[in-house]
């Protein structure tokens, strides 16, 4: 009986356990359902683990002592039994009256057995079932000869038992007396011990509910304060103070956290100053910025870095990846040794130079990476070279064919009709020096401005087949043939200088391009598409055409193509062209292709009829 208690004992308690581990896991766990309830729960959880050390403490051991105060009863009504049984005739029914005698007083089941076969001789309670083999003391008692007392379960039912040796005097006979009392009372006893104790402990959880969810109702609802002022800060809302309440320890914390919201706003809003200082200056600048860590990758990138580099540019992306491995190469040198570095590459279609500096305080970026696109720039600079170079020669050659002309006149040895072809000859390399000059006066007078137009009501025809003629003969000499077709009279609106200045270039280049046996086709009117209110003169070459990659830059200055140092020129003729169309109100185009020759278009504002 004792370990079966205990065993109820622990399940029992173990059971406590487990509610009090789930309530308090669900206290803690990382989305509780509040600070009141986890404190309800934490205070039920107290009580219940005292409710189960106090059932522990008190059940056990009230079952113990009157389990062993049963036992000692029993022990002394057995010495009783067995002085009475001893003294009867050894008769079976003057046995069993005197056990059913005993049974009266004592209230127990007297079993008197043979001790050699252990065998029942008579029965206080004979109408029961008895299986004497089933109770172990008698066994016990009959090997030591002395009195055994134990507890027994016999077919579900706690006994407390003893058994006893006793040995007739009247016959001698051998016999062991079998006492017996159900512990049925006993049990009983221990259970209304228990249903007291948790009667007690259900009122005691009632009531700490009661007063654990007030106590645990106003704390939460101070630290509900708090909650929802750190819910507005988290929100970007600084401006709502948490009311502090009794100065207690909530209280000093809500008055700390309304410091902290202060101090917060102040970062705040030197943050945003910053902010807006950085995004003015990263953000707005024409030259890409990148922010690189110690580690090598993107710390932070403004957009024209990823306008530049052709490609997003996230957090984290390894340079190694999307910068040019020159720039790569320099950005490694810069990290190892902290000396600034420039470079410049060609990427794709661009010309990038890329400096390289170490930070000189300690943050996330410690070098920073600056692209400037700098492809006009060398567009510029290469041109301007190959202007100088062009010009060089291009002053050289008459130059020297004045100095060595006049050299031969001053010697005075030639006659009267090779000194004249000398002179015009003379003459023919001044015109050519004339002509580069006043392109470079003309340049120079489009960039600053200072260009004079003189618009009249002209023809426009009379100006072309006028510049055609100019060219006509240089171009017959070339094997080159000019076609001319246009009305009678095209009135337009534009300086006439201006407008032949123009023709005169746009010959000169068909030309100069078109092949021996070629044909050079001046067109004028509303053709190719011109609009009723333009004049539209066109100029069509059968020469090598113009590459694709180079149509863009035609009329850049100073650019003669790939090919354009095989041909006389300055490059200039026809980027002045198209200034001085432009300044007159019209355009300048050219349709082209490899080896199909150019045309180039003039629109010009015609003259109301």
């Amino acid at each position: 009986m004792q370990r079966s208690l205990m065993h109820r004992v622990r399940s029992l308690v173990a059971s406590w356990l487990r509610t009090v581990a789930d309530a308090l896991a669900w206290c803690f766990s990382p989305v509780p359902g509040s600070v009141k309830n986890w404190l309800t729960v934490l205070f039920l959880g107290v009580v219940l683990l005292d409710i189960g050390l106090a059932y522990i403490y008190v059940v056990p051991s009230l079952q113990t002592r009157l389990l062993h105060q049963k036992l000692d009863d029993l022990a002394g009504d057995s010495h009783l039994v067995a002085s009475v049984v001893s003294s009867q005739n050894p008769d079976q029914y003057d046995l069993s009256n005197a056990a059913a005698l005993i049974d009266t007083q004592i209230n127990a089941r007297i079993v008197i057995v043979d001790r050699n076969d252990l065998q029942a001789i008579a029965d206080s309670r004979p109408g029961l079932p008895l299986n004497v083999r089933n109770f172990p003391v008698v066994a016990t008692a009959g090997r030591t000869g002395r009195v055994t007392i134990s507890e027994a379960t016999i077919n579900g039912t706690h006994y407390a038992t003893a058994a006893v040796p006793v040995v007739s005097q009247l016959g001698g006979f051998p016999l062991i007396v079998l006492v017996s009392t159900p512990l049925t009372d006993l049990q009983r006893a221990v259970q209304n011990v228990q249903h007291q104790i948790l009667l007690a402990g259900c009122l005691a959880l009632i009531a700490t509910l009661f007063a654990g969810y007030l106590a645990s109702y106003f704390i939460a609802r101070r630290l509900k304060r708090i909650e929802r002022g750190a819910l507005s800060i988290a929100s970007g809302d600084l401006s709502r103070p948490v009311l502090p309440g009794p100065p207690d320890e909530i209280g000093q914390l809500a008055v700390t956290f309304n410091m902290m919201g202060g101090r917060l706003r102040e970062a705040f809003s030197q943050i945003e100053r910053e902010k807006e200082n950085v995004e003015v200056l990263l953000y707005d600048l024409a030259e890409g910025v990148i922010g690189v860590t110690a580690e090598g990758g993107l710390a932070v990138a403004n957009p024209a870095a990823a306008t530049l580099l052709g490609r997003a540019l996230p957090a984290g992306t390894p340079l190694t990846d999307v910068l040019p491995p020159d720039v790569a190469q320099a950005l490694a040198e810069t990290q190892t040794d902290g000396e600034d570095r420039t470079v410049v590459v060609e990427y794709g279609a661009r010309s990038l130079e890329a400096s390289v500096y170490q930070v000189g305080r300690e943050a996330e970026v410690h070098v920073i990476v600056v692209l400037r696109d700098i492809t006009e720039q060398a567009r510029l600079d290469a041109a301007r070279r190959d202007f100088i170079a062009t010009a060089s020669h291009e002053l050289k050659t008459p130059l020297f064919s004045l100095s060595g002309f006049m050299e031969l006149i001053d010697e005075g040895d030639l006659d009267v009709e090779t000194e004249k072809e000398f002179l015009t000859l003379m003459r023919q390399q001044v015109d050519r020096l004339t002509d580069l000059s006043l392109s470079l006066l003309d340049l120079s007078q489009v960039d600053s401005g200072a260009v004079r137009l003189e618009p009249n009501d002209i023809d426009v025809t009379a100006v072309t087949r006028a510049v055609v003629a100019e060219f006509r003969a240089g171009a017959e000499s070339r094997g080159v043939e000019i076609e001319v077709n246009a009305p009678a009279e095209l009135p337009a609106a534009c300086d006439e200088r201006r407008l032949s200045q123009v023709m005169r270039a746009l010959l000169d280049n068909a030309v100069k391009f078109s092949p021996s046996g070629g044909t050079v086709a001046v067109g004028l009117g509303g053709v190719n598409g011109g609009a009723a209110d333009d004049v539209v003169i066109t100029v069509a070459d059968q020469g090598p055409g113009i590459p694709a990659d180079e149509l863009h830059r035609v009329f850049e200055r100073f650019f003669r193509g790939n090919g354009g140092s095989q041909k006389s020129g300055t490059g200039l003729g026809l980027s002045i062209a198209r200034d001085m169309v432009e300044l007159m109100g019209g355009t300048l185009t050219v349709r082209s292709s490899s080896g199909e020759g150019a045309t180039f278009t003039v629109r010009m504002p015609r003259i109301q009829g």
